[in-house]
């Protein structure tokens, strides 16, 4: 550590890890998109309402809005506190309002597209909004310790454990479990963050004072033309536009491949269990490898697993395609995070670490959406190359990436373990 980050006390410490994995955790559960509902939601859509994979697309792709716009969230809690607190009261708010969500569509007595639609925008609102703020908590906190790759191992290991249970257990809660039931389950989810964030996090009381916002409003404008926060952000956009991937690849495994719910969701654990292994080599190699070699590595090969998908012929090769892929895609995803954190400008990190988030989501949900199309008309293939190409872009990204860590992440050599 650099002689002007004092240590934080190992208690202090302790506790900001418990609230990072709460946080995450919740969100790996709870999450619509990729949670232990994912599944359920995908065969309400698909079986239930009777949508084609174009339609299903779509529709997730309006329900992730509420990620893709976290830029919002971000200005709001860096401007606007609210009953004194910048982080908490914003915290204890979004998350009630995403367990209200899932109650609400749990308690649905039949399901239409519309209302379908509303609840899980606001369930996501919910999530997206705390996401944002835990982000800046991290953030705020990391930068000055150095500690921004080690909080995110933490979180993206949390998630990734819950992503574990959700595979196996929305694959089974979708075969055996009525959706309402399911809905209501994930409804108790989100107050495992309320508690975590009642507990956890400290915060200084502020108020409403023009000078701040003042500050802040420069730290914005200055940061726009901030150009890592533009590398950062073209490298994560083509990093998570893999049009094969998501609705295209599970219609694939149903349609033509014929696998059942509960092996979908048995493999969406084995990926999130690789991820988990993944998270954990960040977390031991972050401090002693460069960024760019971490990057260069990660992209080869997740050129070549992507390509490898052309292999993709029943259940041995699925295994294998989603373990590999899941621990290289969290290793580099976590490069890019490390990166957009340490680029982040003081009083206005939830802002701008929000902004690079819904690069990433936007990246997701416009490749989802593109291969959704994509798909009804051409098939996976053709989209495994698409994927390819875009993640092998990311190689005239790498070289505009500055080599040393910046300003307020201490040099390799003065940190401490």
């Amino acid at each position: 550590m650099d002689a002007a980050a004092a240590p934080a006390p190992p208690r202090r410490l302790a506790q900001l890890s418990l609230f990072f994995a709460a946080i995450y955790f919740v969100q790996g559960i709870a999450e619509p998109g990729a949670g232990i509902a994912s599944q359920p939601i995908f065969f309400l859509l698909k079986d239930g309402l009777r949508l084609s994979a174009g339609e299903t697309a779509t529709f997730l792709a309006m329900v992730s809005v509420a990620w893709n716009i976290k830029p919002l969230y971000g200005l709001t809690s860096d401007f606007f506190p609210l009953f004194g607190y910048r982080r908490k009261s914003y915290l204890l708010l979004t998350t009630a309002l995403a367990a209200t969500g899932w109650f609400l569509l749990g308690s649905q007595a039949a399901f239409t597209y519309e209302r379908t639609l509303v609840i899980l925008v606001v369930c996501g609102l919910g999530l997206a909004f705390s996401d944002v703020l835990c982000d800046a908590v991290m953030v705020e906190t990391g930068k000055p310790l150095g500690m921004t790759g080690r909080f995110q191992a933490i979180q993206w290991g949390a998630i990734n454990t819950a992503s574990v249970l959700a595979g196996i257990g929305g694959g089974w809660l979708s075969q055996n479990v009525s959706y309402q039931r399911t809905f209501l389950l994930v409804s108790f989810f989100p107050l495992i963050s309320l508690t975590a964030t009642a507990v956890c996090v400290r915060e200084a009381r502020v108020r409403y004072d023009r000078q701040v916002v003042r500050q802040t409003a420069h730290a914005v404008r200055s940061a726009i033309g901030s150009r890592p926060l533009w590398v950062a952000a073209g490298f994560i956009f083509l990093w998570n536009f893999s049009p094969s991937f998501g609705v295209p690849l599970e219609y694939h495994l149903v349609d033509k491949l014929g696998f059942s719910k509960i092996f979908l969701g048995t493999l969406d654990s084995l990926g999130s269990a690789a991820a988990i292994i993944g998270a954990a080599i960040f977390g031991k190699i972050c401090r002693r490898l460069p960024i760019r070699r971490l990057l260069n590595l990660s992209i080869a090969i997740g050129v070549v697993s992507t390509l490898a998908y052309w292999g993709l012929v029943g259940p041995r090769s699925a295994i294998a395609l989603t373990i590999g892929t899941g621990a290289i895609s969290m290793i580099a995803a976590l490069a890019t995070f490390d990166l957009a954190a340490r680029s982040c400008p003081d009083k206005a990190e939830g802002t701008f670490f929000a902004a690079l988030m819904s690069i990433a989501n936007l990246g997701t949900a416009g490749s989802a959406f593109v291969g959704g199309r994509l798909y009804d008309w051409l098939g996976l293939r053709p989209l495994i190359l698409v994927s390819a190409l875009t993640t092998a872009a990311c190689w005239l990204i790498v070289p505009l990436i500055r080599k040393d860590p910046g300003p307020d992440v201490p040099a390799p050599e003065s940190r401490q373990r």
